[in-house]
């Protein structure tokens, strides 16, 4: 469950940081169309702490040494999958990013719940 999460976690940080960049942006709005700064500034930080949350998930499920090493695997293939997804279907990206950070979310709550 924790490998889920966090690469469920690790795609909805990278394509909320890729959706920040105006390039990404203009694909799926339209050229000439520019993000807010306060667009910007929020999907950077909600990819930011996606990502921080998946390199937990890795941790608390393997230790310190091979939790990171598994999580810089995750983001290996998460990157890869933003970026053929940005590629061929940007639009698809944009729709399934509420989704994919949904399903992380719930696996991180159910990760650090207590047992029992």
């Amino acid at each position: 469950m924790n490998a889920l999460a966090g690469f469920a976690l690790s795609l909805a940080g990278f394509a909320a940081l890729a959706l920040s960049l105006e390039r990404h942006h203009a694909d799926i709005h339209g050229r000439g169309s520019m993000p807010s700064r306060g667009a910007v500034a929020r999907l950077r930080l909600a990819g930011a702490v996606a990502l921080v949350l998946a390199w937990g998930l890795h941790i608390a499920a393997q230790g310190g040494p091979m939790g990171t090493v598994s999580w810089v695997g995750t983001l290996t293939a998460s990157a890869i999958a933003v970026a053929l997804g940005l590629s061929y279907a940007p639009r698809a990206v944009r729709r399934l990013l509420p989704g994919v950070a949904l399903i992380g979310l719930a696996g991180a709550g159910a990760a650090w719940l207590p047992a029992g």
